[in-house]
């Protein structure tokens, strides 16, 4: 008896331990953001930051602020960051899945602007404030681009899902047909950050989102 109390007593640490490494780790990565970006975050927004003000002025939309969304960094790392015009730099970050069609996988996105398709697209979008029908807590986008003006037809939205709160201590979040359709799915707290943001403002934002592979 005493020799099976010593080995649950050994077991404990060893069950423990883990336990609270993973705890620590995964609320680092969740409870940490925004997390400061590198270099290379900045330079891929400031090669567009020019151009998507003055794509904001001519369509009417918000000078201040716009969201660029940069599928080549891996999900489990932040990557739609928002974006301060007059500050010249990024001010908030969320993680950010991508839809499983054509073949995509958690490392590989593949995108297509085809309905029914469940990818991802790209380029400019108009985010409005219309919200989902069973997604309250979301925003629709308005593609801006001639090869995404499907996107509003297509239901594509910014919102949020448990699953990437879940997964986001993972280098690449697992794709996830129930959260992301080719929607924009974001982190609760980074929606939490958005929800404020949007309905602040006057005009609607632009969301710029591209891969550079």
């Amino acid at each position: 008896m005493r020799r099976k109390t010593k080995w649950a007593l050994a077991l404990i640490p060893i069950i423990i331990v883990p336990a609270l490494i993973f705890g620590l780790y995964w609320g680092w990565k969740y409870y940490g953001l925004p997390e400061w970006p590198d270099r290379k975050e900045y330079a891929t927004i400031e090669a567009r930051a020019e151009k998507a003000l003055a794509f904001a002025k001519r369509h009417n939309m918000n000078e201040h602020y716009a969201l660029f969304l940069d599928y080549a960094i891996p999900s489990g790392t932040p990557r739609l960051f928002v974006w301060d015009f007059e500050k010249h730099k990024i001010i908030a970050s969320s993680y950010a899945m991508h839809g499983p069609g054509k073949g995509s996988t958690d490392k590989h996105p593949v995108f297509s602007n085809e309905p029914g398709s469940e990818c991802s697209a790209l380029g400019r979008f108009l985010v409005t404030k219309e919200h989902g029908v069973t997604l309250r807590r979301s925003f629709r986008l308005k593609g801006m681009d001639m090869d995404n003006q499907t996107a509003y037809v297509r239901g594509l939205m910014i919102h949020s899902s448990g699953w990437v709160n879940n997964h986001c201590w993972m280098r690449y979040i697992p794709l996830h047909r129930s959260s992301c359709q080719g929607c924009v799915t974001v982190s609760s707290k980074g929606m939490k950050y958005l929800w404020k943001l949007v309905n602040n403002e006057e005009k609607p934002l632009l969301l710029w989102s591209y891969y550079v592979g």
